[in-house]
């Protein structure tokens, strides 16, 4: 019975709203009667897959309206965020936080579109928004990439985002160790401001691109809010007039 009412309710509303829509320039023409209403009413009842194909063109409409403002934002940025990058090869930028889940689940899919396109260039973008533990662990990776280099800091960021429980000052000093980093080096450095301009710009572009929560990600191709599979992802990863490859073919699609 409640389904049933669902329908009628809705198909009243899209009724209603007939009554109230006047086309531009037929301000003249007389309102809908309440025949005609009322027979609108009835076929939407009988026929409740018009509502659901008028349903998706809305959300397929959406869709295209938010891909566009996306590819004005990232225009908006590109300069900035890609500096350095190779603009004629694959980008992905992931804004990320070492105690999200959501970051760890899609750092597997991540891997996996790098093994697929090598020339893939990922920037990792530290934005520690799930508190002082997560802030401590941005804040010693960008110690350990400005004192030890890139390959170290990608090191260590895989390896917390690995971790089986959370990345607090205790699991970050020991994956420190256990990688054969000096731990007390790396955290004094991070305590002397070491990566803090990193840590500052990519606070500044996460504000740019509505960065609000992790993961995040940001292409050439347009933006990818939260999880995404590496087929969603390899497909922001170049503009749009350059199709990227198919993420599980590796070929042009």
């Amino acid at each position: 019975m409640a389904h049933k009412f669902s329908k009628a309710f809705i198909a009243a509303l899209i009724a209603a709203d007939l009554a109230r829509a006047v086309p531009a320039g037929a301000e003249d023409f007389p309102p809908p009667s309440p025949e005609f209403i009322e027979q609108v009413r009835q076929a939407l009842l009988q026929r409740p897959e018009i509502m659901l194909e008028v349903f998706a063109l809305l959300e397929e409409q959406q869709s295209a309206q938010t891909a566009v403002a996306d590819l004005e934002i990232v225009a908006s940025v590109a300069d900035e965020l890609f500096e350095g990058l190779d603009r004629e090869k694959p980008i992905l930028v992931e804004f990320q936080d070492y105690n999200c889940g959501y970051c760890r689940r899609v750092h597997a899919n991540v891997a996996e579109l790098k093994r697929q396109r090598p020339d893939l260039q990922v920037v990792l973008l530290e934005t520690p928004v799930l508190g002082e533990a997560s802030r401590h662990a941005a804040e010693v990776a960008l110690a350990l990439k400005a004192t030890e280099g890139l390959e170290a800091y990608a090191r260590f960021a895989d390896a917390l985002m690995t971790l089986p429980g959370n990345a607090d000052p205790v699991s970050v000093r020991a994956t420190l160790t256990d990688l054969g980093f000096d731990a007390e080096a790396v955290i004094q450095a991070a305590a002397n401001g070491a990566g803090a301009h990193d840590l500052s710009l990519a606070e500044r572009l996460a504000r740019k691109v509505g960065a609000r929560g992790t993961p995040y990600f940001v292409g050439p191709g347009g933006i990818v809010r939260g999880f995404g599979s590496p087929e969603d992802l390899s497909a922001i990863t170049l503009p749009p007039e350059r199709p990227a490859p198919d993420a599980a073919s590796g070929k042009e699609g």
